[in-house]
C-alpha cells in the first residue's frame, strides 16, 4: 500500500470543518471526479465517479472517532482507506489533515492514468487540489 499525507489550514471554526466533511451529497463541489454523492445513513455512502471515459459507482463505510475529530473512510473496491483528521488552530482556524492509503495497481486498473511515480504524483496533484477547494468552499460560505 502506498499512503499520501496532506494538509490545509482553514480560516473557519473546526466546527464547521468536521459539518462540511458530513455533507456527503456536496462532494462534488470539491472532489474532482465525483459526480454525484449520496449519504446512507450515517455510516455509508455512494459515490458516482468519472475518470477520463470511465464511469465508476463506490461504496464506501465511513467511521467517527476522536469525538468530532477523525472522519474514517473505507472503500473495498479499489481497495482505498482515508482519514480526515480535524485539528483545531484557534476558535477561527483548522488544520484538516487526510492521510490516503492505496494500493498504486489497483488504483491504475480501476481509473487508468500513468504508470509509476506519474501515478503518485497524479494522485498527490487531485488531493492538493481538492483540498484547496474544500478551504475555497468552506471560506466562502463564512
Amino acid at each position: 500500500m502506498s499512503r499520501l499525507e496532506e494538509q490545509v489550514n482553514v480560516a473557519v471554526p473546526a466546527q464547521e470543518v468536521w459539518a462540511q466533511l458530513h455533507r456527503i451529497d456536496e462532494y462534488p463541489m470539491f472532489m474532482e471526479g465525483v459526480k454525484s454523492a449520496a449519504a446512507h445513513g450515517s455510516s455509508r455512502a455512494h459515490l458516482d465517479v468519472r475518470i477520463g471515459d470511465d464511469e465508476q459507482a463506490f461504496e464506501t463505510r465511513i467511521a467517527d472517532r476522536g469525538k468530532g475529530q477523525v472522519m474514517d473512510w473505507t472503500v473495498d473496491s479499489p481497495e482505498l482507506k482515508a482519514a480526515f483528521a480535524v485539528n483545531p488552530l484557534d476558535d477561527k482556524h483548522t488544520q484538516l489533515q487526510v492521510r490516503l492509503e492505496y494500493d498504486p495497481d489497483t488504483v491504475r486498473a480501476t481509473f487508468g492514468g500513468p504508470k509509476g511515480f506519474a501515478q503518485v504524483h497524479a494522485i498527490e496533484d487531485t488531493v492538493r487540489t481538492d483540498l484547496e477547494k474544500f478551504k475555497d468552499l468552506l471560506e466562502s460560505r463564512h
